[in-house]
């Protein structure tokens, strides 16, 4: 295909909007034309590596923040790549190296307004405080998957009340337990905001991921910083619980107390409160900051330049440059979400294809096979505490307690409900990773674990080893000294540290990953003898988070499990790879994507052409379960889906979509049932 010629849209030095006239006090960090690096750039060696392990990030950038503002200031960072956005957290936070060092600065840090009022906020990383969700729930304890599950918990084991304190050792002094002492009503003020009042004596290990990432707001803010950097706060969360959480943002913020800084990802909704914008892609530049109405203004132009030159070129199909591609999806998120109306002559109806190449209308014949997940009354309480399946269900005509459902071969399944409704539960029973999977009846290839006349139970083992799982908690406990390629290669083990038994077969799937993904797992690096030394010389725990979640998902996929869960699999990732994520998860090598003038285009890929195809996509004797809370990241294939009531509310709802969620919003709002909230 030929290439669309470079188009002067990206700007060498960014736009910064002024804005009205704004009444500022002294800035608490005040940033004049600074560039950052992760490592000092005059490095020996670092032209010989061409730079590139090094860029210059947010050249020339110019910001103040102020510490008071009429009207009030609340700013977020918005960039489709998470380590740009994580990094310019770290920037306001007085992290990477300065050029020069005196540009940046935090005065309103060392005015005696700061000193009387709490000595330690002089120093940058004590008054600006960092929240990031892409952290491992190892911070809440927990050494094993079961371990969240099991109802009688060790007395080591810290509540969240504890952890919100941070008094969790055995036998507190009086020195500490005065010193990590807080208010009561500051306490019970912030329980209330984030919901947590009923959760204080529980375990953390046992929260949910929307229940841990709270935690962890409160903690930060129990913490009395004078501003709270939240990065992707929204991640996880489902669309009410987000609602709530930025209602509480914003109080926080109009009083100062403290300050918000924000990233978000361009699909995420960008709160009404939020009054400025720095806008940076994915190459570490800043195009935009200012006044968001601005912002959006300079975005939106941008983007119906891009698309009016598109349809004023002679045919269609061309293919686009990464940097056109990134603006323009941005933009295309904002307009789809009305941040900004837009005269371009795009129109997503048109689309044909979803970008992992499934009609809008799929009439495609399934090919559904036998049961391999069979709840009938499924109920688990802890103690007096149920938290999945406490209802009565019709089955067949009857009223009949806890959850029936059933997944066959060749079903794709979504699992949705608000946070905390049971969805991770219920993933740990078919995994066996949950304790009551003993006696709960629940069958796993049309057996179950305790045996019965003439019929042995199953094993955990042949359980697990016949399913790929991606999670939260298998990426906070997987271990960060393996390469990338062990990483892979882990898929045939029994666990991540015993050795894989791979045989040739195996390893042309772990090659055949390595190379699909290679720009992805191995940007830095040229690699210009095409060989496959990187992956066994990087560790998982070198690369980025993002990077982490793609070895994870190919580590779940790509052997072609019976069972394929992915629990929040994409979130995280950076927008474009989560796309070739999605168009692997069903097609393998077979298509690759190809972002052209008239949209993203599912393409027969190279390797189909020559007949090479190792990694084939998801098969017709296998079954996905899929849990996420954002439209964007739920696979194109989806069509049967439940969603799960919270705790004593209600009852599940199922259905079934007759195509790909992303080409009809309609779909998703038929999970969240805003219609019927109204």
């Amino acid at each position: 295909m030929r290439r669309t010629p470079a188009l002067c849209f990206s700007v060498s030095r960014f736009v910064r909007f002024q804005g009205g006239r704004t009444l500022r006090s002294q800035p608490i960090v005040k940033i004049q034309n600074g560039t950052f690096y992760r490592r000092h750039p005059s490095e020996k060696g670092e032209k010989e590596r061409g730079g590139g392990t090094n860029a210059p990030l947010f050249p020339d950038l110019s910001l103040e923040l102020p510490s008071f503002a009429t009207p009030n200031q609340c700013w977020a960072i918005l960039s489709p790549s998470s380590s740009i956005r994580t990094t310019f957290l770290q920037i306001l936070r007085g992290q990477l190296l300065c050029f020069p060092p005196t540009a940046r600065s935090f005065p309103y840090l060392l005015s005696s307004e700061i000193t009387n009022k709490n000595p330690k906020s002089r120093s940058p990383d004590k008054a600006i405080d960092y929240v990031g969700f892409d952290v491992e729930r190892k911070a809440f304890g927990g050494a094993y998957l079961s371990a969240r599950y099991e109802s009688r918990v060790e007395e080591t084991d810290f509540t969240l009340s504890q952890y919100l304190t941070g008094i969790t050792g055995m036998n507190p002094g009086e020195a500490e337990s005065r010193e990590k002492s807080i208010d009561p009503d500051v306490m019970k003020r912030a329980l209330k905001d984030l919901e947590l009042e009923r959760f204080m004596e529980k375990p953390v290990s046992m929260l949910s991921n929307g229940q841990s990432r709270r935690a962890r707001i409160g903690k930060a803010l129990l913490g009395g910083p004078e501003v709270l950097c939240l990065d992707a706060p929204f991640i996880g969360l489902d669309p009410f619980v987000s609602q709530h959480i930025s209602q509480v943002l914003q109080r926080l913020a109009e009083a100062n107390a403290p300050r918000i800084v924000l990233s978000l990802r361009p699909q995420d909704a960008i709160p009404d409160w939020i009054s400025h914008i720095v806008y940076a892609g994915e190459d570490g530049k800043v195009q935009a900051l200012g006044p968001k109405e601005e912002v959006f203004q300079y975005l939106k132009k941008e983007y119906e330049k891009i698309e009016n030159s598109i349809t004023t070129r002679e045919g269609k199909g061309h293919e686009l440059g990464p940097n056109l591609v990134e603006l323009r999806e941005v933009g295309r998120h904002l307009s789809e979400r009305g941040d900004f109306e837009t005269s371009s002559t795009e129109d997503q109806n048109r689309l044909v294809l979803s970008r992992d190449g499934y009609e809008k209308y799929d009439k495609t014949p399934a090919k559904i096979g036998e049961p391999i997940v069979e709840m009938q009354g499924v109920r688990i309480k802890y103690g007096s505490n149920s938290v999945l399946g406490d209802w009565q269900q019709d089955v067949d005509g009857a009223q009949k307690d806890g959850l029936w459902w059933t997944m066959k071969q060749g079903e794709r399944w979504g699992i949705f409900g608000a946070n905390g409704s049971g969805k991770t539960t219920l993933l740990s029973l078919v995994t066996s990773d949950h304790p009551q999977t003993y006696s709960a009846p629940v069958k796993i290839f049309q057996r179950s674990r305790l045996p019965s006349p003439g019929v042995p139970g199953i094993t955990i083992f042949d359980i697990q080893s016949r399913i790929g799982h991606s999670s939260p908690e298998v990426h906070a406990l997987f271990p960060k000294y393996l390469s990338i390629r062990r990483t892979l290669e882990s898929a045939w083990s029994d666990t991540p540290i015993t050795n894989p038994k791979l045989d040739a077969n195996a390893t042309k799937r772990v090659e055949a990953c390595l190379r699909w993904f290679e720009a992805e797992l191995n940007p830095i690096h040229k690699n210009s003898e095409k060989s496959l030394g990187w992956a066994s010389n990087t560790l998982f725990g070198e690369v980025s988070f993002s990077i982490q979640r793609i070895l994870l998902f190919l580590r779940a996929t790509t052997r072609n499990p019976p069972i394929v869960i992915l629990d929040e699999a994409f979130s995280g990732m950076d927008d474009l790879v989560r796309d070739k994520c999605l168009l692997f998860l069903s097609h393998g090598e077979a298509l690759s994507l190809q972002y052209t003038d008239s949209g993203p285009k599912p393409i027969e890929s190279e390797v189909s052409r020559k007949g090479e195809v190792v990694v084939p996509g998801l098969q017709d004797n296998q079954g996905l379960l899929c849990v996420s809370h954002s439209r964007q990241e739920i696979p194109g294939c989806i069509r049967e889906w439940v969603c799960l009531p919270e705790q004593g509310v209600g009852r599940p709802r199922f259905g079934r979509w007759d195509g790909p969620v992303e080409l009809d919003a309609k779909r998703w709002g038929e999970v969240w049932d805003w219609e019927g909230r109204r």
